[in-house]
């Protein structure tokens, strides 16, 4: 009896690391929070694996681009 009880022990810290490196690594390729991700993967493992499948990527726009510097073709700098 307390054979049984240490190996579900086991696999169920097994299923929860594994739950945080699979759910961390997929919230990095989707532009997520990694670390949040891996937390919510140990504690929910199944859960969080089902839930981060289908979540839709985070667009990472550029920071350095400044559209109002940009000049428009038809003005010039060119004095009279």
């Amino acid at each position: 009896m307390e054979d049984s009880k240490d190996i579900i022990l086991i696999l169920t810290f097994i299923l929860r690391v594994v739950g945080a490196i699979v759910c961390s690594n997929k919230a990095k390729s989707l532009n997520r929070s990694s670390g949040s991700w891996g937390f919510f993967g140990f504690v929910f493992p199944i859960l969080a694996m089902i839930w981060i499948q289908f979540m839709k990527p985070i667009i990472a726009w550029e920071k350095n681009v400044n559209i109002e510097t940009e000049k428009v073709s038809g003005e010039s700098n060119i004095g009279p």
